[in-house]
């Protein structure tokens, strides 16, 4: 499984910033048969794992008394909504609302394919449930290359300003959001790493460090400054010159029918748990090959290690406030995306 996900790779995406992120996915558990699916084992919250029960976040032990009445009733309303009419279930004296809540969960599994849930309480104290519907592994890292951008400045200021607006407007943590906690430790690691390389003369490495430090050190605050502008008007009079130029100006039209919010309605496994989300796997950066890039890779393969951060899912939010619909064709549109970074890549490589 980890080569598999190791030398995994994506339609169009050869030669650009994609990287693997190893660890081993949960993957799809597979559906017991519609006539199994009202059977609940009793003195027990969850049935034999060998079933692949439906994941409850360590439900038995949190919740008691109001919150777990409170419980009941989101599965009950949630099962209505997704699976129809439950109003034949037959209950005997013996049955808890631990037994009601684990018949949902099942009936969840085996009709409307959610695979997990987690429950939480937000801001108010009040509980809610984030359905996940499993979509499919995703081993990949990718990375919008600011460095070739930033060389083409006084080569053309125009489309430099009308890309660096473009990108600055993704959904992406960037090399230069500082105040965000994973980033800051890469720095802060980083620039430790150089005070060791200069004690102990390692040269070569401190060399490689030293390309992201420098980056960092030049741009970060022209970056952070940059105004974002109307790119879009401005790329419509844009009138190029070369060859490079018009590609790169006819993929950023494009740009419009895509949606690049998708890798923000996209959760992993062990998203909650973890604080690594999935569309920590897109990153504005320096360079893939720099020092910064395998940093960040490392700390997503470490933490992968220890989460399944690459079993992907659509999900649904649960609450007083209502129920949430489950997005379709999640994965196309996240296709679309993947794709269109590489071949943005592709270009600004050319430039």
């Amino acid at each position: 499984m980890y080569n598999t996900i190791k030398d995994h790779q994506l339609t169009g995406t050869h030669g650009v910033p994609q990287r693997p992120v190893q660890g081993v996915p949960t993957g799809q558990p597979p559906y017991r048969d519609k006539a199994d699916e009202g059977i609940v084992k009793k003195d027990s919250l969850l049935p034999d794992l060998n079933v692949w029960p439906i994941a409850l976040n360590d439900l038995s032990g949190k919740f008691s008394g109001k919150g777990l009445r409170q419980l009941a009733r989101l599965m009950v309303e949630t099962t209505r909504k997704f699976t129809g009419s439950i109003d034949s279930w037959r209950f005997d004296e013996r049955d808890s609302l631990h037994d009601l809540i684990l018949r949902c969960a099942n009936r969840l599994r085996d009709r409307a394919r959610v695979n997990l849930i987690d429950v939480y309480r937000n801001c108010d104290g009040e509980l809610e449930l984030d359905l996940k519907r499993y979509i499919g592994n995703k081993g990949n890292i990718y990375c919008i290359n600011l460095m070739p951008l930033y060389g083409m400045k006084r080569k053309n200021r125009n489309l430099f300003e009308i890309l660096l607006s473009f990108i600055k407007g993704l959904p992406f943590d960037s090399i230069f959001d500082t105040c965000e906690d994973r980033i800051d430790w890469i720095w802060t690691f980083l620039i430790e790493e150089m005070a060791y390389c200069r004690e102990a003369h390692n040269e070569d490495y401190g060399e490689r460090l030293k390309g992201s430090v420098d980056f960092l050190s030049r741009y970060e605050r022209k970056y952070n400054d940059f105004q974002i502008m109307d790119w879009k008007s401005r790329l419509e009079s844009y009138r190029p010159q070369k060859d490079v130029y018009r590609k790169l100006k006819e993929l950023l039209l494009t740009s419009e029918k895509l949606d690049f919010q998708v890798v923000q309605r996209i959760s992993v496994r062990d998203g909650y748990e973890s604080m690594v989300d999935f569309y920590h796997t897109f990153l504005i950066t320096d360079d893939g090959e720099s020092e910064f890039t395998r940093s960040y890779i490392n700390m997503l393969n470490d933490c992968s290690n220890e989460y399944d951060l690459l079993s992907t899912y659509a999900h649904a939010t649960v609450g007083n406030d209502g129920i949430g619909e489950f997005e379709e064709g999640l994965e196309e549109k996240l296709k679309e995306v993947e794709n269109f970074i590489c071949e943005l890549n592709e270009l600004m490589e050319r430039i």
